[in-house]
């Protein structure tokens, strides 16, 4: 179900979003904000999320003597971009 920004309700005291866009994620939907904008997500979602953020920053902490600088990670991310969009 694609979410038009005219379901979206802003009110006083918080932004109302439509029931029928929270069913599929389950009985109690997690919300928590980001800079710039919100995510509303399952609890499996949300420990899913948390789970990779737990791996990821174990993987940062074994990789921090052999870790990619900002430039050849901008230019492996530039390279998989091109990747992807030359198979579109």
């Amino acid at each position: 179900m694609r979410l038009a920004m005219t379901d979206l309700k802003r009110a006083r005291n918080g932004l109302l979003i439509p029931p029928q866009y929270l069913e599929d994620l389950g009985p109690a939907p997690c919300v928590r904000r980001i800079k710039g904008g919100l995510i509303v997500e399952s609890r499996d979602q949300a420990l899913a999320r948390e789970q990779l953020r737990n791996l990821v920053a174990r993987l940062r902490v074994a990789a921090a003597p052999d870790a990619l600088g900002d430039d050849e990670i901008d230019a492996l991310v530039d390279e998989v971009r091109g990747e992807r969009a030359s198979h579109r």
